[in-house]
């Protein structure tokens, strides 16, 4: 089973060089392609390389031969680069890759005993109430509540999200969309959305995000 090398995972191997060697069962997800045009990466990956310049596929053997021999102590030299890159390939892909929660556990959490706290990185004088009641502690994914007091929140997703309408009139802003939910409505964010939350009344709204620690993959 080939091994997805993710935007998080791409951004830190371009730390190293705008040149990348993958193995050849890595996968680019479509988001880490497009960071590759972003970027101006070049992936050598299996037989092929991939190029910024207008997404262009290049069979290696092509490229090979349009350059002179390398020669047997430059060949070294590359070889211990590339091994070097693989084990910083292997660790980021290990840390990318582990679930949030080592040791997953059932939970019931009372809906009467949940308080839903001001959410302390909300823009001055908006009343938003959030309060997580599963986290990276106890699971993979993490679930709380949202309420929204004639107010709205400016956000970006580094995570999946999915959210209930539980009562009152809850509006997402996604890019050039806009989702007029009621309760009994889901709506579905996916990972790298700016998006805008609001209410033009009172809402509360359950909500469930992937994966639990998305937050140790921020910039």
């Amino acid at each position: 089973m080939g091994r997805f090398i993710s935007v998080a995972v791409l951004r830190e191997l371009a730390k190293h060089g705008k040149e990348i060697n993958l193995e050849k069962n890595c996968v680019l997800t479509p988001s880490a392609k497009d960071l590759v045009k972003e970027l101006g990466l070049t992936i050598t990956h299996g037989n092929q390389v991939l190029s910024s310049a207008g997404d262009k596929v290049i069979p290696v053997d092509q490229t090979l031969n349009t350059q002179p021999a390398p020669s047997p102590a430059l060949v070294h030299i590359q070889e211990g680069i590339d091994n070097d890159l693989k084990k910083k390939v292997q660790k980021i892909l290990e840390e990318t890759l582990k679930p949030a929660c080592p040791n997953p556990q059932a939970l019931h959490v009372r809906g009467d005993q949940v308080i839903i706290q001001p959410f302390d990185q909300a823009p001055p004088g908006q009343r938003v109430g959030l309060t997580d009641v599963v986290t990276a502690k106890e699971g993979n994914l993490c679930a709380g509540f949202m309420t929204f007091d004639h107010s709205e929140l400016p956000w970006f997703l580094n995570y999946d999200e999915a959210d209930y309408i539980i009562e009152g009139d809850f509006m997402l802003k996604v890019g050039d969309q806009v989702f007029r939910a009621k309760a009994g409505d889901v709506v579905y964010i996916p990972k790298g959305s700016q998006v805008v939350f609001s209410s033009p009344t009172f809402c509360k709204v359950f909500y469930v995000t992937y994966p639990a620690n998305w937050a140790d993959f921020c910039d």
